[in-house]
Formats: structure tokens, C-alpha cells, sequence
């Protein structure tokens, strides 16, 4: 299989385990020092190394705030471009959070590889949404949604 389809094909997997909820076969095609790139300011952006940040500062930030139950990660995906050192994806994800904002975030992942596994992560999204859904941080100025919404 040519390399940008093996890798197109690990991403797809991690989707899918992140669609199902499970977090081993996610962590299986990513390498034990994955690194995540998480933009913004909130409570999980920066730089993590490792599985292990993963699960243990990450996961319980982001699902420990959704009403996991009846939230859908990757209501839509699609992979915008892939070549022999990256993949590119947009996806959305639906659902409550557990201070009750809807949270129908938009996410655009790109992802690293080396020795066939997922070895670096960057992640970008609506930070304005994700503070008022997940760290029942609100805007303290209202804005106005969009004439014309971002589709892709």
C-alpha cells in the first residue's frame, strides 16, 4: 500500500476509535511519544508529549465535560489533503456539554507520522466555543452568528 494511503488509512482508524469511543484502539496508531499541538489559550492547548498526557490531561479536559452518553464525535469528516508527510481533515462533532451549551464544534486536524503510527497531532477549533462548553467560561460581549455559515 503506497504511504499516503497507509497514513490516510491510520487517520481514518483513529477517527473511527474517537467516533466509538475507544480510547485503546485510538492510542494504537499513535506512537508512545505522540505529541498533540492543541491551539489557543484554554485549559488544554499547548504542547503534550505522550499516551499517557493524553488520557491522563487531555481526555478527562474535553469528555469529562461532554454528556458523553448521546455526544457524536465525527458527525462529518473529511480528509482535505494528503501527502507522503501529512494528512489534513476537517470534522465536527455534536452534542451537550455538561453545563448544558450545545457543542457543535469544528475541528481541522493535521497529522504527523513516522514508523508507520501517528507521531504528531496539530488540532484547531472554535476556542470561544470550547470556553463557554467546557470551561463554563462565556462570552461576557454577545456576538452574532454568521450571514453565511462556514460549510465544507
Amino acid at each position: 500500500m503506497e504511504q499516503r494511503e497507509a497514513q490516510k488509512k491510520l487517520v481514518k482508524e483513529w477517527y473511527r476509535a474517537l467516533e466509538a469511543g475507544d480510547a485503546d484502539a485510538m492510542l494504537a496508531v499513535q506512537r508512545d511519544d505522540v505529541i498533540y499541538n492543541v491551539h489557543g489559550t484554554t485549559p488544554v492547548s499547548g504542547r503534550f508529549q505522550g499516551k499517557d498526557t493524553l488520557v491522563n490531561d487531555i481526555f478527562p479536559k474535553v469528555m469529562g465535560m461532554l454528556q458523553m452518553d448521546t455526544f457524536k464525535f465525527c458527525t462529518k469528516l473529511k480528509i482535505v489533503c494528503a501527502d507522503e508527510h501529512r494528512v489534513v481533515t476537517i470534522m465536527q462533532a455534536d452534542g451537550q456539554a455538561l453545563n448544558g451549551v450545545r457543542y457543535n464544534q469544528t475541528y481541522c486536524h493535521m497529522f504527523g507520522f513516522k514508523d508507520g503510527l501517528i507521531s504528531e497531532v496539530w488540532e484547531f477549533f472554535d476556542s470561544v466555543l470550547a470556553e463557554a462548553a467546557l470551561n463554563n467560561n462565556p462570552l461576557t460581549k454577545p456576538t452574532k452568528a454568521p450571514e453565511n455559515a462556514f460549510e465544507f
